[in-house]
């Protein structure tokens, strides 16, 4: 995970977004490929080592690739940076008062 400092509010909420949405394409890839292996290869009857090939490439194939998609959102497209602005907190930015009316 790459780390960055100094970022604007505008490219925080980017990189948020962009996260979010990488996140977003590895669970779509990790449900095709789950959903594609289970039913496309369930009438195929070929077996190895007792078990149907279409849930040895369902079940495990599809932790191996989710796996492999997380530590590449890691390394590639997750940034490590504070969500806090640099004068304060996010409540701070948002204008919210901290304490009620008798403070």
């Amino acid at each position: 995970m790459k780390k960055k400092e100094n970022l604007s509010r505008e490219q925080k909420d980017r990189q948020v977004r962009c996260e979010a949405l990488a996140t977003l394409i590895l669970f779509a890839i990790c449900f095709i490929w789950n959903v594609g292996f289970a039913y496309g290869l369930s009438g195929s009857g070929i077996r190895i080592g007792g078990m149907p090939l279409w849930w040895l490439l369902s079940v495990p194939g599809m932790f191996v690739v989710a796996v492999i998609g997380v530590v590449y959102l890691l390394k590639y497209v997750f940034v490590n940076f504070s969500l806090e602005d640099e004068e304060g907190s996010p409540a701070d930015a948002a204008g919210i008062v901290k304490g009620g009316a008798d403070e």
